[in-house]
């Protein structure tokens, strides 16, 4: 039997460069518009292939807006 080439699935992210690096910004939670940009519409935080954020930011981000989710500055869930 023959082996079936399995395809690849790229996902190119959004945004070619981290908006956080490019503006030399860092993630706040008193800045909840734009931590709303880096959600889901399901208010799932989006992954870092997806959202274009690079390391460093995507793990401030995430805490930060656990930390507005604490708060109640964002929304746990979407209904």
């Amino acid at each position: 039997m023959q082996k079936k080439n399995k395809r690849k699935i790229i996902i190119r992210p959004l945004h070619e460069k981290c908006p956080f690096c490019v503006d030399k910004t860092v993630p706040s939670l008193k800045k909840v518009e734009v931590l709303g940009k880096f959600l889901t519409d399901r208010a799932r935080i989006m992954s870092r292939e997806r959202s274009g954020v690079c390391t460093k930011h995507q793990k401030i981000l995430s805490a930060e807006i656990k930390k507005a989710r604490f708060l109640a500055l964002l929304t746990v869930t979407e209904r």
